[in-house]
C-alpha cells in the first residue's frame, strides 16, 4: 500500500499533515481549452468595415483591431477586407444586408462567411458634486462605448455568432476649492478612444480565444 492510495479518517491536524504528504503524489499542469468558436474550417472569411453613427472616425481602427485579435487567437484564419457596408452592398446591387445580399456577397467575393460590426460612443456626461459646506465642487466625466459584432453564413444567410460588450470610462476629474475658479470642458482627440475600443474588441472576441487552466494530475 502507498500513501497515495490510502483512505483514512483522521483528526483535522493529521488531515493537514496528510494533505501535504499527498501533494507529493500529484503535480500541476497547464491545459489549453480550445476556443468556443473555431473559425479555421472556413477557407476565406470576409469582413465588412465596422461602422458607427458617432462622429469619431474609428471604423478602420476598430476593424483592424478585430482582425488582429481573431488572428492572434487563431493564426490560420484568413480575412478578405470587403470595404464599407455601402460599397459591399453596391457591389451586389443590394440596399440592405439581408440573407439574399449575404448569399450574393459570398458568390461575388468568394467568401464562405462574413463578419460585420458596429460601435457606439455616447456623448460625454459630466457629473458635478458639491461639498457639504457648498464651498467645494468636484466634477468628472464618463464616456460609454459599446461594440456589437456578428458572423454570417453566406450559403444560407443565417447568423452563426453574435456578441456584444459595453463599458464606461472616466475621462476627466476636476476639483475646485474655496476661493478658486474652475472651468470644466472635455474635448478628446480620436486616439483617446482607441484604448477603449481595443478593450471592447478583446472582450467581444473572447469566444475565438483559447483559454488555459491549471489542473492537478497524479504522478506516475
Amino acid at each position: 500500500m502507498t500513501w497515495c492510495r490510502s483512505t483514512l479518517t483522521v483528526p483535522f491536524w493529521r488531515f493537514v499533515a496528510l494533505s501535504i504528504l499527498f501533494a507529493g503524489c500529484a503535480h500541476t499542469v497547464v491545459v489549453e481549452i480550445p476556443p468556443r468558436v473555431d473559425l479555421r474550417s472556413y477557407q476565406t472569411i470576409g469582413i465588412i468595415e465596422f461602422s458607427s453613427d458617432s462622429e469619431e472616425p474609428l471604423d478602420q481602427y476598430a476593424t483592424e483591431r478585430f482582425m488582429a485579435a481573431v488572428q492572434h487567437a487563431q493564426p490560420s484564419v484568413r480575412f478578405l477586407e470587403l470595404g464599407s457596408r455601402e460599397a459591399v452592398l453596391q457591389s451586389v446591387n443590394r440596399k440592405q444586408l439581408d440573407p439574399d445580399a449575404l448569399k450574393a456577397i459570398g458568390k461575388k467575393h468568394g467568401v464562405h462567411s462574413v463578419f460585420t460590426g458596429t460601435y457606439d460612443i455616447s456623448n460625454v456626461k459630466p457629473k458635478v458634486r458639491l461639498g457639504e459646506d457648498l464651498s467645494s465642487i468636484k466634477a468628472s466625466a464618463i464616456v460609454n462605448l459599446s461594440l456589437v459584432s456578428k458572423h454570417w453564413d453566406t450559403v444560407s444567410g443565417a447568423t452563426l455568432w453574435t456578441n456584444s460588450r459595453s463599458g464606461g470610462w472616466s475621462i476627466a476629474d476636476v476639483a475646485k476649492k474655496t476661493g478658486r475658479s474652475v472651468s470644466f470642458s472635455v474635448s478628446l482627440p480620436e486616439d483617446q478612444y482607441e484604448p477603449f475600443i481595443a478593450k471592447l474588441v478583446y472582450a467581444v472576441t473572447d469566444d475565438f480565444q483559447p483559454h488555459y487552466e491549471k489542473r492537478k494530475v497524479p504522478k506516475h
